[in-house]
């Protein structure tokens, strides 16, 4: 038999296949050397099974928050000790069953159709407002529910008053947007002030010394050591000189001031075509950000809601008041209203409302500052980019979060930071370039 070469398991399948086609008289060695290469292939494939089935990234099923239903899809009309577009909710349990309940929450205006009474009864107590349909799973639905029953077991809490001075300017992030500008621009003057002082002092102290030695050897006369002060002394051109340097350098420091605000939008306060109130509908209603910015669930933009959706309470709710009248012409007319835009980061900086709102949980808050206050909306923050790596250095990674267990879970950092208890975006690579410019 002629000598082959080894080339591992392909050389099986050449071996195997000349002993077929070169020596039919030998078949047991041919199936001997197809047996041993359908072992090896076999154990092959089950390695990767099995490699695959216990080290392969687990996903992570979230499971339903009532909490966060709640507040997105039913605040807005709903609460649970009083009533509010719709009626209380508290024992809601007790008055139907969940059967009735699902099916309700599901396609209210069905139920209405079918003629239950309890259903008809209730759409004409309300003024036959329509509730919303939610197109929710059993689990979804149930998870709301237990929120309902967990949260009316409770004792009301009275609503807090809304607090004062919401306007720009309010507190240390919100005024002008020029405050450390400033800041900088005097610590350069008085920088420059205290070259100048310590010059003068340096040559005050080594005229004193050289005066001294000269009265006490004799070497040069009284009257030529004062005509030698005298030319030390300073002059009035000395005086305007230095004049124009400090002015050259507070005006250095007023150009650096002035082009380091360029772009920085910090307490800018437009005047909005309909005078809406956050203070209003998301401080006293408690109405939840995502119930109007629904796009912060969703995607890159939070998006400004149509008028359909502030017509979801307003069909019902002042509608005699002049700035609800404005909605209903823009409703009517098919007009959308003109909102002036007032968070507008540049186009070559990218910023995703859903990775910080929804994977991070970072609350509206920690950008827009104290927005449930804020009778007319105004830029709270910076948003330079100092501000945002600022904020990735420092920001703590919610480690229970789902999505870093899946992406990062495998990574020894990681693994090594969670044990740390001390893994910021950072970390995860929030200060590369690519992550915000590309």
């Amino acid at each position: 038999m002629p000598k082959t070469r080894d080339f591992g398991a392909w050389g099986l399948i050449l071996r195997s296949g000349k002993s077929f086609l070169l020596y039919p008289s030998r078949p047991k060695l041919s199936l001997m050397i197809l047996s041993r290469l359908l072992t090896v292939l076999g154990r092959g494939a089950l390695s990767i099974f099995l490699l695959r089935f216990f080290f392969a990234p687990q996903v992570v099923v979230a499971q339903p928050n009532g909490a966060e239903l709640f507040a997105n899809n039913c605040a807005s009309c709903h609460k649970i000790h009083e009533d509010l577009v719709g009626p209380a909710l508290k024992g809601v349990e007790q008055r139907r069953d969940q059967a009735w309940l699902l099916k309700w929450i599901r396609n209210s205006q069905a139920v209405i159709a079918s003629g239950d009474p309890y259903a008809v009864k209730l759409y004409e107590k309300w003024n036959k407002s329509a509730m919303t349909a939610f197109d929710w799973s059993d689990e979804e639905i149930i998870a709301v529910l237990a929120y309902i029953k967990e949260e009316g077991a409770k004792a009301p809490v009275a609503a807090a008053s809304p607090a004062d001075g919401g306007g720009a300017g309010s507190d240390g992030n919100g005024g002008g947007g020029s405050g450390e500008f400033t800041s900088l621009t005097l610590w350069v003057v008085l920088f420059a002030a205290g070259i100048i002082i310590l010059l003068l002092s340096l040559l005050q102290r080594q005229y004193r010394l050289l005066y001294e030695e000269r009265l006490a050897t004799g070497r040069i006369p009284q009257s030529e050591l004062r005509q030698f002060g005298w030319t030390l002394r300073p002059k009035p051109l000395h005086l305007v000189g230095g004049g124009l340097t400090l002015i050259l350098v507070s005006g250095v420091g007023w150009g650096v001031d002035m082009a380091s605000n360029i772009g920085i939008q910090q307490g800018y306060q437009p005047t909005q075509p309909i005078a809406f109130s956050h203070e209003l509908h998301a401080g006293a209603h408690e109405i939840a950000c995502t119930y109007c910015h629904t796009g912060a669930e969703r995607g890159k933009s939070a998006t400004i809601p149509s008028v359909n959706v502030c017509m979801n309470c307003h069909n019902q709710i002042k509608k005699e008041s002049p700035e609800i009248k404005k909605i209903l012409t823009a409703y009517e007319t098919n007009t959308p209203i003109e909102w002036v835009r007032i968070h507008n980061l540049p186009d070559f900086g990218y910023f995703n409302h859903y990775q910080h709102y929804k994977v991070a949980g970072i609350q509206c808050q920690k950008c827009h500052g104290p927005i449930e206050k804020m009778a007319e909306v105004y830029q709270h923050s910076q948003l330079t980019m100092g501000w945002c790596i600022n904020c990735h250095r420092e920001t703590k990674v919610n480690l229970d979060n789902g999505y870093y267990q899946q992406v990062h879970g495998n990574s020894e950092a990681f693994k090594q930071a969670v044990a740390d208890k001390g893994l910021t975006i950072a970390n995860l690579g929030g200060l590369d370039c690519a992550k915000c410019h590309y």
